[in-house]
């Protein structure tokens, strides 16, 4: 014991070195992981209240040949002063439709899109003019502020490639129960205003029963005759 007190004694001061130094690395272990902490906090936070605007087209439920352009607010924050501006576009064969620049909405701009608020529109067909677009793209540029007021700028390529060769089996599903609740609609309007008329049997027990004795009769007379 003596001689391993008479070690600490002559190394006194290695010991302390050491010691200081396994303090001093806890302490920056320990510093370390309370930043790596308080990131992730901030991250959470911000993913929590940080708006994202997300700009895509989808097949309409009409038709799949008829395109909707879709605004949303995908992320979990509101998003203030939602502007446009289209980088880039093209010429439509169909007269008929508008291009995306001519949506109102584009033009004037969001000023508020809560989560998960969305914002659809028809945009153009593909029908008689797949061969001029399918290989084109939108370009849209979209800027909006957070609830601290922080401006984002993000810009997005609508790739019409992306529906080259697609198809559908049968009916839309949602199209086909409308389509028959309408014509059930049809069938009790026309019921109520009296267009059509129900076929109902108001026979009762009793004449019931009597026209089968008079069936049981009749037969009995033409056994009889026989």
């Amino acid at each position: 014991m003596e001689k391993f007190m008479e070690i600490i004694t002559n190394n006194n001061s290695i010991i302390t070195l050491m010691f200081s130094a396994v303090v001093t690395f806890a302490t920056v272990t320990y510093a370390i992981l309370t930043w790596r902490l308080t990131s992730e906090t901030i991250k959470m936070r911000k993913a929590q209240t940080e708006p994202c605007i997300a700009i895509y087209l989808k097949p309409s439920q009409a038709s799949i040949h008829f395109l909707d352009l879709i605004i949303k607010n995908i992320g979990m924050g509101p998003a203030y002063d939602v502007t446009f501006k289209i980088l880039e576009e093209f010429e439509l064969k169909e007269k008929t439709d508008r291009k995306i620049s001519q949506i109102d909405f584009i033009n004037e701009g969001i000023k508020y899109m809560p989560p998960n608020h969305s914002l659809e529109t028809y945009a153009f067909r593909i029908l008689g003019q797949y061969n001029e677009i399918i290989d084109k793209a939108i370009k849209i540029q979209v800027s909006y502020k957070n609830s601290e007021k922080k401006k984002i700028v993000e810009t997005t390529h609508l790739n019409m490639s992306q529906f080259k060769g697609k198809q559908t089996l049968g009916e839309n599903p949602l199209n086909k129960i409308a389509k028959n609740i309408e014509k059930i609609k049809s069938d009790v309007h026309n019921l109520y205003s009296g267009f059509h008329h129900l076929k109902i049997d108001t026979y009762t027990s009793e004449d019931r029963k009597r026209i089968e004795e008079d069936r049981q009769r009749q037969i009995e007379e033409m056994r009889k005759e026989q």
